[in-house]
């Protein structure tokens, strides 16, 4: 990887209800970039973000990791944080170092206390936040249904303007 000027880095963080996707996303934009060559997977233990022999045990996340990725001149470190309530300091420590939380909403499972508790988490941290609907290829996925969740539960309390997804 080559040297990168600190205005050519970007740190972005994956955050989420547990299983709703976040290291697969991780995995699948390394492999889209070029980064790793073959696409790991988390119910494999054969992830990228997922290395401590305790989570290729659980098949989940238990701590936040570090996945760099070169995209158009610039580095963005993707923090892929764990969607467990048992693990929520990690959360919140990867929310302290990111410009940018996605938050990743399982297309089938919709809005879940994970994803609340991620959102809640990025607002008292002023971190701004964007959603990511995943799992669209599965049945039962509901686009519109996520988004209405969404909409709800989380932007709630926004004004409407400020919404942007009407």
């Amino acid at each position: 990887m080559k040297s990168y000027s600190p205005a050519d880095i970007r740190n972005v963080g994956l955050f989420g209800h547990g299983g709703a996707g976040k290291t697969s996303l991780a995995e699948a934009l390394l492999f889209r970039v070029g980064a790793v060559n073959r696409l790991g997977r988390v119910d494999e233990g054969t992830s990228t973000t997922d290395y401590d022999p305790d989570e290729v045990k659980r098949k989940m996340s238990v701590s936040a990791a570090l996945a760099p990725i070169e995209w158009r001149d610039a580095k963005i470190n993707i923090v892929d944080a764990p969607g467990y309530a048992d693990f929520m300091g990690e959360v919140i420590q990867a929310m302290r170092v990111v410009e940018t939380a996605i938050i990743v909403v399982d297309a089938v499972a919709g809005v879940q206390v994970g994803t609340d508790a991620a959102w809640r988490q990025a607002e008292r941290q002023e971190v701004p936040r964007m959603i990511f609907v995943n799992k669209m290829e599965r049945e039962n996925a509901d686009f519109g249904r996520v988004i209405e969740e969404v909409e709800g539960v989380l932007l709630g309390d926004f004004p409407a303007a400020f919404r942007g997804l009407q």
